[in-house]
């Protein structure tokens, strides 16, 4: 083979190790996202029962005042 067949072969070879690397890498973000979606969701749904909780505490207080 020429070197100019043996250098278009490397290449080729390397654009398809860094096409596997993008997609690991996709794969991975997406996975991370997944869990700080989820973690984010908890958090939301904890602050907004706090905010419930608290919003009955205030109008607890208002009509005893009133």
């Amino acid at each position: 083979m020429s070197r100019h067949t043996e250098n278009k072969e490397e290449i080729l070879k390397i654009y398809g190790s860094i096409d596997l690397i993008n997609q690991r890498i996709d794969n991975i973000e997406d996975n991370h996202l997944k869990h700080l979606q989820k973690s984010i969701d908890r958090i939301q749904w904890i602050i907004t029962a706090i905010g419930l909780g608290v919003l009955g505490q205030v109008l607890v207080l208002v009509t005893k005042h009133l």
